[in-house]
């Protein structure tokens, strides 16, 4: 029968020429084979869900129809199966990306239970003890075993009640810990913070800046040896930072004077 033939990437498409109804639908999965016979047939085999083997349906044309045919299907055929490998492949990606994140969520919420990345080769081995170190109940199948995560031995859970973080890191979990590792890692944690709190030691350029001070202000007092009261100039090293200063030398016994780049005092004596 005469019908239109339209090939897309939903397959080969039969249309009635009259009323433009479609008549069927070869899909280019479904087509294992296509082939030209002659100058004018061209033919394809497609496999339907209820087919057991391939049929092969053939269409009459002219030759330059019959030629257009073969190479559109090729093209189209070829096309659909890269489209599908790709689909395929995204899909892959999606589901390895969906099972990573359910096992990223699994273990955040394993986390919630237990800290990660928990240093353990301290701890004591749990056959080793019977009763709680703090205490000394016996453990049995009512009082659980528990080992503080500072020192590492084993207590009851009255015992190791208290949660703290081990370090002044932002990102540490509070963890379990004994009663005395209580005190000590607070002691510790709050030394920590107050030295955080200090000062810094001054810089290179801080101490640069003030050397230049102190050797304009020597400049300026060095014009002349000795001052009203008989006392003398001299240049002297800082035993702290070796700085050179000029600094008044006393005329009898030592004096202490500052040094005027480190701030630390030292003794100046008349010899």
């Amino acid at each position: 029968m005469d019908v239109l033939c339209q090939i897309g990437l939903d397959g080969i498409r039969m249309l009635d020429p009259n009323t433009s109804r479609t008549l069927r639908i070869y899909p280019l999965e479904n087509i294992t084979r296509c082939d030209r016979f002659d100058s004018s047939t061209f033919a394809f085999w497609s496999k339907s869900p209820v087919d057991i083997e391939p049929r092969r349906i053939r269409l009459q044309s002219n030759s330059y129809t019959t030629n257009t045919l073969l190479d559109t299907v090729t093209a189209a055929t070829i096309q659909f199966k890269e489209m599908g490998g790709s689909k395929r492949h995204v899909e892959s990606v999606k589901t390895n990306e969906q099972l990573t994140e359910r096992k990223k969520g699994f273990g955040d919420w394993m986390n919630l239970i237990k800290p990660p990345n928990e240093e353990k080769d301290h701890w004591v081995p749990d056959e080793a003890v019977t009763k709680c170190t703090a205490c000394g109940t016996d453990f049995s199948a009512f009082v659980r075993k528990h080992h503080c995560r500072n020192c590492g031995d084993i207590f009851c859970d009255k015992c190791t009640h208290g949660r703290i973080a081990l370090t002044a890191d932002e990102n540490a979990q509070p963890v379990r810990v004994c009663d005395r590792c209580m005190a000590e890692v607070t002691q510790r944690l709050t030394s920590a913070k107050e030295s955080a709190s200090k000062p810094v030691l001054q810089s290179h350029e801080d101490l640069a800046r003030k050397l230049q001070e102190e050797l304009e202000r020597n400049r300026r007092t060095s014009g002349s040896k000795s001052d009203g009261s008989a006392r003398r100039m001299k240049e002297v090293a800082c035993p702290i930072c070796t700085v050179h200063l000029q600094v008044q030398v006393p005329s009898s016994g030592s004096e202490t004077i500052e040094c005027g780049v480190c701030q630390h005092p030292f003794l100046v004596s008349a010899h």
